[in-house]
């Protein structure tokens, strides 16, 4: 044994010096090798061997690829198109576009399209929103496939590829789902006098992810019978009734092997709605118009502004309603936000640059990923507590002067005037409690958009709690008697103030974590949305004053 150690030692060594020479060899046949070998004057030998064998190694692969390619597609991978984990170009969901038409978003898909009949033959399928309201999205839609199709009917499709490459079936939905196109054709022209058959649902009812999942059922065996890429492409101006569905739907789409496309308007930040009026009606008592929010569950407090603040707080979130854009993102697909030049949304909405919003995208996560965040953390367990409660009002031109006539009828109005915020305060507290009381945990959040929506949920619940709270204070001291320091005066006036040192330190401890949270948002999150609400809030002061007059 030890001869065979020694003998195998040797060998090792030997072979490690040839390694080494034929490395130094090599490094002296590199580009720099004419600066230090005479020898290097064949340089026509060295060119031309190099050369041929560059060649080669590229061509040769290319009948390998096919015969992969044939062999995955006879066993059609299921949990992803054949073209495996590659991103779209438009950023795997997030928001692209926004300054974009429809029929801009079209030919933004046109890259899609080449890229994946490129790879293999493709089906793509569109479904259209055939309610009312998307009327005006619809007509847009059918413009811009026209001269989609038009131009592959003219010029052929990209790359020089056959008309057999591009299959094409048709599905509109509103209460249910109406196959317009239903057998996949390669006839454009056929495709062409399609695009404006879809007949108007009037139902007012989206169930747009039922329609997607009969989709999936129909075309993904077509799919793997005639081996083709499938592609889905959207097209809707809401979020669809059925939206909460989309987990199981993202399991089918990844067991059928198929990108998932949209193309619609942008949702409301924070809001299942817009504030402008709906296109259509519903006679089951469900929105009309459910066009958000664009975040799983809501992270906005629903808290209206003060007079003085922010008439609309209607906000353009840049970003799809959440069911359709983490449909895209989970099969690396995308989210294609439009905007329609009549439609009463976006219309007119606050806007904040791309550049800002890319940097909050919602999380898009399964709703148990999404609740496990929540047990995790008690400042996002409040947050989603407090986003989920109902409307909170302004306390709009409360009951501010005071004529002290006589004691029974000074007594009389201050009743009156306090009922206002009695009736607010256990709205106020069932948002505020639940965010102060997970205040603890908010140097724990990572993520920019959560840290601002809380950041500014904290800070507007304290605002309109010192607000409230001091307000009825306020009255509770006046009542109790207060003197004239001109005995001339005989009115008392509540102004807005920054303080609340009057009413207690309890409230002015409120109003200074009111300022704090509102300031921090403005100074770590400028030139956005939660920024600009902070500063709304901010317009108006947070305490109050006496002033006689």
């Amino acid at each position: 044994m030890p001869r065979r150690t020694t003998i195998l030692k040797n060998a090792a060594l030997g072979w490690i010096s040839a390694t080494l020479v034929g490395v130094v060899m090599l490094a002296g046949c590199g580009e720099n090798v004419k600066f230090r070998n005479p020898l290097a004057k064949k340089e026509p030998k060295q060119q031309a061997t190099p050369a041929k064998p560059a060649a080669k190694p590229k061509e040769a692969p290319k009948k390998p690829v096919t015969s992969k390619e044939a062999q995955a597609r006879s066993t059609m991978i299921r949990t992803t198109s054949l073209r495996g984990g590659g991103a779209s170009r438009f950023g795997s969901g997030k928001a692209v576009g926004s300054n974009a038409s429809v029929e801009e978003n079209i030919e933004r898909l046109r890259t899609e399209i080449a890229s994946s009949i490129d790879f293999a033959p493709t089906m793509i399928v569109w479904v259209v929103d055939a309610t009312l309201s998307a009327s005006e999205l619809r007509g847009s839609w059918a413009n811009g496939a026209k001269k989609l199709y038009t131009d592959f009917q003219t010029n052929g499709l990209p790359g020089g590829k056959s008309a057999e490459g591009l299959s094409t079936a048709i599905v509109s939905f509103g209460e249910k789902t109406d196959f317009v196109l239903e057998e996949p054709t390669t006839d454009f022209s056929e495709v062409i006098g399609k695009l404006t058959a879809i007949q108007t649902d009037n139902s007012g009812k989206e169930t747009t992810f039922a329609t997607i999942g009969q989709v999936f059922d129909k075309y993904g065996p077509i799919k793997q019978q005639q081996a083709r890429e499938l592609m889905v492409v959207v097209v809707t101006d809401e979020a669809g009734d059925d939206w909460q569905q989309v987990d199981s739907i993202v399991e089918k789409a990844n067991a059928t092997g198929v990108r998932v496309y949209a193309i619609g308007v942008p949702a409301p930040m924070g809001r299942k709605m817009a504030e402008v009026a709906p296109q259509e009606s519903r006679s089951d008592g469900m929105p009309a118009m459910l066009q958000g929010p664009e975040t799983r569950h809501s992270q906005r407090v629903d808290m209206k502004f003060n007079s003085g603040g922010f008439g609309g707080d209607d906000v353009d979130s840049g970003y799809g309603p959440f069911g359709l854009t983490f449909l895209a993102y989970q099969t690396r697909g995308s989210f294609l936000v439009s905007r329609l030049r009549s439609s009463p949304w976006p219309g007119s909405a606050m806007r904040f640059e791309d550049e800002a919003m890319r940097k909050y995208p919602p999380q898009y996560l399964t709703e148990a990923q999404y609740q496990a965040k929540l047990s995790e953390n008690k400042a996002l367990a409040a947050l989603h507590r407090a986003a989920s409660q109902g409307q909170v009002e302004a306390m709009t031109y409360p009951a501010s002067q005071f004529v002290v006539e006589d004691e029974a009828r000074l007594k009389n109005a201050l009743d009156g005037a306090q009922r206002i915020a009695a009736r607010l305060e256990p709205l106020v507290n069932a948002i505020y409690e639940p965010l102060a009381d997970g205040e603890k945990d908010r140097d724990k959040i990572t993520d920019k958009r959560w840290q601002a929506s809380y950041d500014l949920a904290l800070g507007r619940a304290a605002a309109v709690k010192a607000r409230v709270d001091g307000y009825n204070q306020m009255l509770a001291i006046l009542k109790g008697g207060r003197k004239f320091e001109d005995p001339s005066h005989n009115t008392w006036n509540l102004e807005p103030a920054d303080s609340l040192e009057e009413a207690g330190s309890r409230l002015e401890k409120t109003r200074l974590q009111a300022k704090e949270y509102l300031e921090r948002v403005i100074q770590e999150h400028p030139d956005t949305p939660w920024a600009y609400f902070a500063e709304k809030e901010l317009e108006t002061p947070i305490g109050w004053k006496w002033v006689e007059y």
